[in-house]
């Protein structure tokens, strides 16, 4: 890369994003992937190398056909395609502030909008489904898999908060607990039953292996799980459970789904949205909102009991009526 593109980069990536923000790795990761990205779209669509990038040539223009790249050839979500997006403009409202004579370029790429992306229906496990769940589990003396189910459930956690527990952030005492490190390093403390205290204290006596880093749950390379390993460890595990129940499981699942049936779970039996938005770690209640979405048990019971109250009397009569359609008829 030339020097002034090459500097800004590599100072808006460790002295900003890692120095001054502070952002969880997932986040610095995410930063890291775009630009190498757009490395790869500038070499290949546009026949620059990386040394020869300069970032006056780099337009609004530029950046949209970046974009449609990722979304055509790469074949990302609108979700992620946003994602980039929003790398790109932290990048350039960086580069705004540090290099004046960029401004105006930099408030051409700012103005770039996100594409709209339609709100999908949230897939989560009823109540039954996480019984079977727990009872299909129990029956093939899975108690590994099993502690890993009732804590993702349990906690509400994130996936990536998840692999990230540790013996460290357990709590086996009368008001149990487990500590969790989520988004920009925001740490929150969740309670857990007294049954799951019960689980995890007998995997932890039956099952467990400390391989040195004090990791609850440790893949079988000896190491913390990737996300990828939980999302295909959760993936098949669905797979064999709507085999085996056919009546049940007809959503998309993902480790995050965990997440979502406790909540909803919650908001259905009467967990004030406020509560529910600590629980999972929520900056803002609009993220929690979607919990209390038309399609939530607690509400269409609610729409269907207070329906039933509703009496209509027909008070218009019949010759109304016919003089009514003698009238549109003329």
């Amino acid at each position: 890369m030339t020097d002034r593109f090459s500097k800004l980069v590599q100072d808006f990536l460790t002295t900003y994003i890692i120095g001054e923000c502070n952002y969880s790795m997932n986040t610095k990761a995410s930063y890291s992937t775009t630009f190498h990205l757009f490395l790869e779209f500038m070499n290949k669509e546009k026949k620059i190398k990386p040394n020869k990038i300069e970032i006056e040539t780099i337009t609004k223009e530029v950046i949209v056909q970046f974009l449609d790249w990722l979304e055509i050839n790469r074949n990302i979500s609108l979700q992620t395609r946003n994602q980039r997006l929003s790398c790109i403009k932290s990048f350039y409202k960086y580069v705004q502030v540090n290099e004046p004579d960029l401004f105006d370029t930099c408030s051409l790429i700012l103005s770039i909008k996100n594409k709209k992306v339609h709100n999908k229906i949230i897939s989560y496990f009823s109540e039954d489904e996480i019984r079977i769940m727990i009872n299909y589990l129990n029956n093939f003396k899975d108690l590994k898999k099993l502690t890993m189910v009732c804590v993702l459930y349990e906690t509400g956690a994130r996936i990536s908060e998840f692999i990230n527990i540790k013996l460290n952030d357990l709590n086996l005492s009368d008001n149990a607990s487990i500590t969790l490190y989520g988004k920009s390093n925001k740490v929150r403390v969740v309670p857990i039953s007294q049954e799951l205290v019960k689980l995890i204290n007998k995997y932890l006596k039956e099952a467990y292996i400390n391989y040195g880093e004090d990791y609850l749950f440790y893949s079988n390379y000896k190491k913390s799980y990737e996300r990828s390993s939980i999302n295909k460890i959760i993936h098949n595990f669905i797979l064999q459970l709507k085999t085996e129940y056919p009546n049940y499981f007809h959503g998309s699942y993902s480790p995050h789904s965990f997440r979502h049936t406790k909540a909803t779970h919650l908001y259905n039996n009467g967990t004030p949205l406020l509560y529910i938005k600590n629980f999972l770690g929520h900056s803002t209640i609009s993220s929690t909102e979607i919990y209390a979405s038309t399609d939530s048990k607690k509400q269409r019971e609610e729409i269907l009991k207070n329906a039933e109250s509703i009496k209509t009397k027909n008070k218009y009569s019949t010759n109304k009526k016919d003089n009514l359609e003698n009238w549109l008829k003329k």
